[in-house]
């Protein structure tokens, strides 16, 4: 666990339940601590706990814990160096340079690869008002973006040839084999280099802390293909994670709380030109848990708004079933011209726009009104047999019975059938099992729990220690608790506020296990009254264990007959006190 005067200086001047609520606005107060849906997995009943007394947070659901410095880091995915620069600007704290602060080789790296790709956005945008990047200006004119927001969202041009990116890089002191990690260069066959972009207007891809970790790529050639290319996977980038323009639109979703996801690169940047200043995109029509759960953490009122061509619609309605499996409410919004919603903004405006908006409707209804569009006569009983069988689809995945109920009714009242029969139809569907494809979380070490009590009660007060002192390590008997309590009574008295972060710093495989310890809720009164009591027991069967050792030798030496006379002593003495 990395400290210094510094790092302590954050400590004491921000409290871990401020840190997290910016980024989790859902936190809310339960007992001593604050709890919300986890951040770091898609959950519907709140695990993530938040610990004001040990200025922690853990997940009982996924195993994260830590800090608020491991907070910043994993939810940013910034190195410790670049979350603790972040929390001391927020703490008014002076935090000085970099390199005075111990940083790993994987924090050097990171480093150098996002300053790698903040040197290549700078290239792509430079080519862009080149004399090479003419037939890109064209285009973007063509898409009535104006000059200032191709500045805002940094839009470059990679030229044609595959070498300009490399000779560049290399001019530069940029070594290959960082470029290669970047996803800038690729090798093909013959161990031939060649830039990964080329002849594309390029899209930067930034984080939340408007850093670029990626590019996006659209070719000019309407043969060429693909139309749109992303930079390959790397430690800074992840498509299942990303979300176009987020960097952008994150001020007003927090401040509002609604988000408009769109299709694509060209949507986000028009709305955005608009003052649809709240969209943003997955990297392609795929959205996916992750998305969702990082979208759950600030948006209440979400809107799905992908093109108009069948594509488009079977992707909002995916979309809108990954939402509603994490738990989420969605509405879909669909502009019914067959335009994209940057030819829809520059053609009739923001009001028209924000209007096709307000006429979103939730999932349910959005593929009801999908199937009666531009239908002259009535369905026939077959046809709507197979309707009603694609829709109970959607209804079975809704985890809200309320909301479950309601849809059965809409379904029965617009296809003009019997509500029983629909309910009848519904039960016949797969069942949904929650929280498809997430990974378990690995069960921590088993502890008994008389031992396991006792070391919780040492980490939420250490104070503990003193009505302790009855006991010695070799009275636990998982060696795990041993080891802990072992732990616990050498650490530095001025340390034991902070007794969980430091054993988990010391005990980094256990850490997941000590932070759950550390922050779960242990009952009423449970600390004061139950403690004696648990400590007297625990030594009390740490003596019965060993008399039934020394009972089973064959004889026993004086000083075994001693020691057995003396546990017997403690025993009696025990069982008056319990």
């Amino acid at each position: 666990m990395s400290s210094s005067p510094v790092i302590e200086a954050i400590r004491e001047k921000l409290d871990i339940v401020d840190v997290v609520r910016e980024y989790v606005p859902a936190l809310k107060k339960a007992g001593r601590n604050h709890k919300a849906p986890c951040p770091f997995h898609n959950e519907k009943t709140p695990s993530f706990t938040v610990s004001p007394d040990k200025q922690i947070f853990y997940c009982f659901g996924c195993n994260e814990g830590g800090d608020m410095f491991t907070f910043v880091m994993k939810i940013e995915g910034l190195t410790f160096p670049e979350a603790a620069r972040k929390l001391a600007l927020k703490a008014g704290v002076e935090y000085g340079e970099e390199r005075s602060h111990a940083m790993t080789e994987a924090d050097r790296e990171r480093l150098e690869l996002k300053k790698l790709l903040t040197a290549a956005a700078e290239f792509y945008h430079k080519q862009l008002f080149s004399e090479a990047g003419e037939k890109a200006r064209l285009y973007l004119g063509e898409r009535r973006l104006n000059k200032a927001t191709v500045e805002r969202f940094g839009l470059g041009w990679a030229p044609h040839g595959g070498s300009a990116l490399i000779d560049e890089m290399k001019a530069k002191g940029w070594s290959r084999d960082l470029a290669q990690k970047a996803g800038l260069i690729s090798e093909r066959e013959g161990g031939l280099v060649v830039d990964t972009f080329r002849g594309r207007i390029i899209f930067p891809i930034r984080n939340q802390a408007g850093e670029t970790v990626a590019f996006g790529g659209r070719v000019l050639d309407p043969e060429a293909q693909p139309k749109y290319l992303n930079s390959p996977e790397t430690i800074l980038f992840s498509k299942r994670r990303t979300l176009y323009g987020i960097h952008a639109a994150l001020p007003q979703i927090r401040k509002t709380g609604k988000l408009l996801l769109l299709e694509g690169y060209m949507d986000v940047i028009g709305a955005h030109q608009h003052g649809v200043d709240w969209a943003v995109a997955p990297l392609g029509t795929a959205l996916t848990s992750e998305h969702a759960g990082f979208i759950g953490r600030y948006a209440k009122n979400t809107v799905v708004m992908f093109d108009d061509d069948r594509a488009g619609i079977q992707a909002s309605v995916r979309a809108a079933e990954i939402f509603m499996e994490a738990g989420m409410y969605v509405r879909l919004a669909n502009l019914g011209t067959g335009q994209d919603p940057d030819e829809f903004l520059n053609e009739y405006g923001r009001d028209a726009f924000e209007v096709k908006l307000e006429q979103a409707s939730d999932p349910l209804e959005f593929r009801v009104n999908l199937f009666f569009k531009n239908r002259t006569t009535p369905p026939g009983s077959q046809e709507k047999a197979q309707a009603i069988a694609l829709l109970l689809e959607t209804v079975s995945k809704q985890p809200d019975e309320i909301l479950k109920s309601e849809w059965v009714k809409t379904i029965a009242s617009r296809f003009g059938v019997q509500e029983d029969s629909v309910l009848k139809q519904l039960k016949k569907a797969p069942e949904v099992r929650e929280n498809k494809g997430r990974t378990a979380a690995a069960a921590p070490k088993e502890i008994p729990a008389l031992e396991r009590g006792i070391i919780q009660l040492l980490l939420r007060d250490p104070s503990f220690l003193e009505k302790a002192s009855l006991l010695a390590p070799e009275d636990f008997s998982s060696p795990l608790a041993r080891e802990l309590f072992a732990a616990l009574l050498v650490l530095d008295p001025a340390a034991r506020p902070k007794a969980a972060s430091a054993l988990a710093a010391q005990f980094p495989e256990s850490a997941s296990l000590i932070m759950g310890l550390a922050v779960a809720d242990i009952g009423e009164g449970g600390d004061a009254q139950n403690a004696v009591r648990a400590v007297r027991m625990l030594k009390r069967k740490a003596s019965e264990r060993r008399i039934k050792e020394l009972k089973g030798a064959a004889s026993m030496t004086p000083q075994q007959l001693e020691e057995y006379s003396r546990l017997m002593a403690e025993l009696k003495s025990l069982a008056k006190d319990l």
